[in-house]
């Protein structure tokens, strides 16, 4: 399972507005931008303004570093588009399903519910597969 556009939809949609605007827009992948961007607009909740980044009055003369070349920065967008999702956890409870995934939703760790109840597998919670084990620390620690 890949993340789409429109699983961004649903997650940003099922999000409470306090937790959609603090989300920072720049660290969101190209395919999550518009999906923030059109909740945001529907919703009619003001953009939330960048977070400044704090730099020294003085800098000491150091050679800046070189900005990663560009298909570095498009492998990593295509990664991140086109990532498995793995189970973090399973419930039977849908309720406890998703007060786990609004645990992981403030960790900011995009997380989805799938209801396998029909094949008696109960309700999995999941993340990209390169979010499992912050995703599990994370549950852990809110127990």
């Amino acid at each position: 399972m890949k993340f789409s556009a429109a699983d961004f939809k649903r997650l940003y949609a099922e999000m409470p507005d306090e937790e959609l605007r603090s989300l920072v827009r720049e660290e969101l992948s190209e395919v999550a931008r518009p999906c923030y961007d059109a909740e945001l607009a529907r919703r009619r909740l003001p953009a939330t303004p960048p977070r400044p980044t704090l730099r020294p009055a003085v800098v000491a003369a150091r050679p800046e570093p070189e900005d990663p070349p560009e298909e570095a920065i498009q492998e990593e967008v295509e990664r991140e588009e086109e990532e498995d999702l793995s189970p973090a956890a399973i419930f039977t409870s849908r309720e406890e399903a998703k007060t786990a995934r609004a645990v992981l939703q403030s960790a900011a760790i995009p997380a989805f519910l799938e209801d396998d109840t029909a094949a008696g597998g109960g309700f999995r919670l999941l993340v990209a597969a390169s979010y499992v084990e912050q995703a599990r620390e994370a549950l852990g620690e809110a127990q």
